[in-house]
């Protein structure tokens, strides 16, 4: 699923680091010798994004202090043609006010950093990079899919790999096998969009009305592509996050959204 695992490119590496296509043995071997490779700030689920200073740049991207904005109380129309997706010079606008492709590199590097520790989410991952190297490529795609700062993701070379990722996420010797080979289910789908909308909102991306009211709608439409019952569920994942209790208990079951996991799917227990 491309929302769930992206293929490895070489240009998502950062400069000094193992090259993004490297297996997983030399991974490995790589780390073992040199250490992990560098991260994001916000891959660091013992720091409080919004403490992070602005200004700074980190082996992936740079986190700079947003502006006033223009657009936050607007409107901005997702634009589908025949089903598909376009970006707009609308969008493009959007992405420029929220501080540009880097503040999506942000929230999705948090996201990755708290995937990787969900109890389902984490069974889909085969990589053996950080959030810091995942959040990159989905951001690319998402910048990507806004328009206004190129074709980052075709930039990439990572174009057109999305079912080969999705067959070795479904297939992931950390599933069970009773489910290995399963497409993603909605209880899947559900977690995803709660993790993720909870970092755009841990980030501040959220603060931005009209950017999140866009983004919803954009998860919206991608989401039905993998599980036809997912769309409805949108809004209701992205207010998930707002309400502390609900983070709490979350916390307390040890990253597991009990509330919305079939019991009786196999290697899907607490």
């Amino acid at each position: 699923m491309k929302f769930f695992n992206f293929g490895k490119s070489k240009s998502s590496a950062p400069s000094g680091s193992p090259a993004a296509g490297s297996s997983v043995t030399d991974m490995a071997r790589l780390e073992a010798d040199e250490g992990p490779p560098p991260q994001c700030p916000f891959a660091d689920m013992m720091k409080n994004p919004r403490d992070h200073p602005v200004g700074t740049r980190c082996p992936f991207h740079t986190h700079l202090a947003v502006g006033p904005s223009k657009l936050a109380d607007s409107v901005t129309p997702l634009v589908v043609v025949r089903s598909t997706h376009q970006p707009s010079d609308g969008t493009g606008a959007l992405l420029k006010d929220i501080g540009g492709g880097d503040r999506i590199r942000e929230f999705c590097t948090r996201f990755y950093a708290r995937a990787f520790e969900d109890k389902v989410i984490k069974q889909f991952f085969f990589e053996l990079d950080g959030a810091s190297e995942h959040g990159q490529r989905l951001a690319d795609w998402i910048v990507e899919k806004m328009g206004g700062e190129g074709t980052p993701w075709s930039d990439s070379g990572r174009h057109g790999g999305r079912q080969a990722a999705h067959h070795q996420a479904w297939n992931s010797f950390k599933r069970h096998d009773a489910v290995k080979g399963d497409h993603f289910q909605l209880d899947d789908t559900r977690i995803w969009m709660r993790l993720h909308f909870w970092a755009v909102r841990e980030t501040g991306v959220a603060d931005h009305h009209g950017f999140m009211q866009w983004y919803i709608g954009f998860i919206r439409h991608f989401i039905s592509v993998y599980e036809r019952k997912a769309p409805a569920y949108a809004a209701e994942s992205a207010e998930w996050s707002a309400n502390e209790e609900n983070i709490a208990l979350y916390k307390k079951n040890n990253n597991y959204m009990a509330d919305v996991i079939s019991p009786m799917r196999p290697g899907y227990g607490p």
